[in-house]
């Protein structure tokens, strides 16, 4: 009887119905990641919750924005764990079973099987049982352990990993503590990202098509003391134990400082595309008052756009508003003026720390060698019996493939004729 609750989990896991559940909620969780950006920094959650108010709250609701973190993922990845562990129970058992030469029984439902007489070769009855491709029979194994393992692996990296970005500015830099990065997706054991040495960004360049759409972005950064370094979307960057990656996000970053004699000051409004097709973005004045930017999206062009709209308000008062480029002042009230230093471009780089890498590639290995093992090997259990009939005997054939079994048929066929020869 306690062993009861244990058959009936058991048959839980096992049953198709919980296996394409799993199935489902992975592929599911896989599909939300390619719609809701992972992982947003600060100004992409403000910029979805003013585009899209409803939107964000369920994103927030059900963690859409660090699927990958989030409990209800975790429960799917451990209930597909527990399936895989038991598949792969069963299967490695079995080979265990099967894997010694079988008897003749092995053959009473075999798909091949054939009796031919010819001239005695020899005295008594005489059994002759081979199995060829037996190495196929550990394709089946060895790929859902492979699984098992990426399976393993992934928890480890939800439990233990930690993801992060930030938007950075041409000549910013990242320092080396924990306040690098206001908001971070750590798993339930995860220690918050905090890089070993500051990184700099020192240039953003992005690279185009001849048509003037975006080919990819790339950038030269400083790493510690100086030391050059280059970042692309497709070549991350190592920093003691975690890893930091150039995304696509990028834009102007407007250069603005507050003329106030009693009260100077230099800030950056980061620009975003927008429904428009141009880069906007909203920032404040030390006085509480809100700066509205708007730049072109020159495609094709190495640096960004050297004008920018931009207006002034005070709640809903327009105190000042004026297509202004770098060294352009535009006047407000009080004898106060806000200038454009210049245009430079911005970058959100996004950074990750997994304990857990090399099982996920250990898993993908055993998972390869198992596909190139199950349809590169087939085991073939042949069984040929020889019965003395007077002067003569009769020679029963029988074959049995693993799988695929219409295309043993020649092979079958090739080996009674060899059989009936003698041979």
């Amino acid at each position: 009887m306690p062993l009861e609750p244990l058959s009936r989990l058991r048959r839980l896991l096992r049953s198709p119905r919980t296996i394409t559940a799993e199935l489902l909620g992975i592929a599911l969780a896989g599909f939300a990641t390619t719609f809701v950006e992972q992982h947003p920094t600060a100004l992409a959650r403000e910029r979805l919750a003013e585009d899209h108010p409803v939107l964000a709250r369920l994103v927030a609701a059900l963690a859409l924005d660090h699927v990958f973190t989030a409990p209800w993922f975790l429960a799917i990845v451990a209930l597909a764990a527990g399936s895989l562990a038991i598949v792969c129970w069963e299967q490695w058992s079995r080979l265990l079973r099967e894997w010694s030469t079988p008897g003749e029984a092995w053959f009473r439902g075999a798909p091949y099987r054939r009796t031919v007489e010819r001239a005695r070769t020899g005295e008594g009855r005489r059994v002759t049982i081979t199995r060829a491709g037996r190495i196929g029979a550990l394709g089946s194994p060895l790929f859902h352990a492979g699984l098992l393992v990426v399976a393993v692996a992934g928890f480890g990296r939800m439990v233990l990993g930690a993801d992060t970005s930030r938007e950075t500015w041409e000549g910013g830099i990242i320092p080396a503590d924990a306040g690098a990065f206001a908001f971070q997706d750590l798993g339930p054991l995860a220690r918050p990202i905090v890089l070993g040495e500051p990184v700099k960004l020192v240039e953003l360049r992005p690279s185009w098509y001849p048509s003037g759409s975006l080919l990819g972005l790339a950038a030269r950064v400083e790493v510690g003391e100086g030391r050059p370094v280059t970042l692309a979307v497709n070549e991350p960057l190592d920093v003691g134990g975690t890893r930091i990656y150039l995304t696509q996000g990028f834009g102007p970053a407007a250069v603005l400082e507050v003329v106030d004699p009693a009260n100077p000051s230099v800030g950056l409004v980061l620009l975003t595309l927008d429904s428009s097709g141009d880069f906007s973005g909203v920032g404040k004045l030390p006085g509480g008052e809100e700066v509205r930017v708007r730049a072109p999206y020159v495609r094709g062009e190495r640096r960004p756009a050297g004008v920018a709209d931009v207006r002034v308000l005070d709640r809903d008062v327009l105190l000042g508003a004026g297509r202004m480029q770098p060294g352009s002042v535009l006047e407000l009230p009080g004898g106060r003026g806000l200038a454009l230093r210049e245009m430079r471009w911005w970058a959100r780089l996004a950074a990750s720390r997994d304990p857990t890498a090399w099982p996920v590639f250990v898993g993908f290995g055993l998972s390869i060698l198992g596909v190139i093992l199950m349809f590169g090997f087939v085991r073939v259990d042949t069984l040929v019996v020889a019965e003395p009939d007077g002067e003569r005997e009769r020679v029963t054939v029988a074959m049995r493939p693993q799988r695929l079994v219409p295309i043993f048929a020649e092979r079958f066929e090739r080996r009674v004729e060899r059989e009936a020869g003698g041979r």
